[in-house]
């Protein structure tokens, strides 16, 4: 597994600028082409450039797997089209009817499941589980619904909020049927999504992270725990 540290504009909060899957990874369009190429290396997939609402939070406001891309409403139709132009017919784009708007917050997915907040409506629910092609459940973790901020996951394991309860760690793994474990990034930051992007090849990890926590990174998106 390869492991980069760096920045985008002086911040080491990555997981708001990209999101990444086994097929495919976007970013947005305020990162360097330098970055883009480690990026492309790292992960060992095709890096498609993109805002989403005229955003640069392509991680905040969008989920995905290998399967498919969940969008927010809020996405432009240009931004839509040059989706569909890029990844093909081989990943589900679907746009999400829905009050909520940051999935990538509100979504915790690999290609075995997903948990989603527990406000999405019904019809927003079978968007979600029809464009990913994965089973579905509404959760939280530590009380709260933020589950995709709380956690990142990959095919290979997931790491959560260090204080995630063992129960929690359970149940996580059982649903996403990888292993579980806890940690931070950047130096502390319990939200480990925030900070970092990932899949089963590679992470991208803010540059305030320790050495400590990447090795925890690092062990656990390889499935050794």
């Amino acid at each position: 597994m390869n492991i980069i540290r760096t920045t985008v504009n002086g911040l080491a909060t990555l997981g708001a600028f990209g999101v990444a899957t086994d097929k495919f990874a976007l970013v947005a369009k305020i990162w360097s082409q330098k970055a883009k190429d480690a990026i492309t290396k790292a992960l060992e997939v095709p890096v498609y450039e993109i805002n989403i609402g005229d955003s640069a939070l392509v991680g905040i406001l969008t989920a995905a797997n290998s399967k498919g891309i969940v969008l927010p409403h809020i996405v432009a139709p240009r931004e839509l089209e040059t989706l569909q132009k890029v990844l093909g017919d081989n990943v589900n784009i679907a746009v999400v009817e829905s009050k909520i708007t940051c999935m990538g917050n509100c979504i915790l997915v690999n290609d075995n499941g997903a948990i989603i907040h527990e406000k999405f409506e019904p019809e927003a629910i079978a968007t979600i589980r029809d464009t990913l092609g994965v089973e579905v459940e509404r959760g939280n973790i530590l009380k709260s619904p933020l589950v995709g901020s709380h956690a990142l996951a990959t095919n290979r394991g997931v790491l959560t909020h260090p204080l995630t309860t063992e129960m929690e760690m359970n149940w996580l793994s059982e649903r996403l049927a990888v292993p579980v474990n806890v940690g931070t990034i950047n130096r502390g930051v319990p939200f480990v999504s925030i900070g970092c992007f990932a899949n089963s090849n590679g992470a991208i990890a803010g540059k305030e992270t320790t050495g400590p926590e990447l090795q925890r990174l690092y062990q656990t998106l390889r499935g050794v725990i």
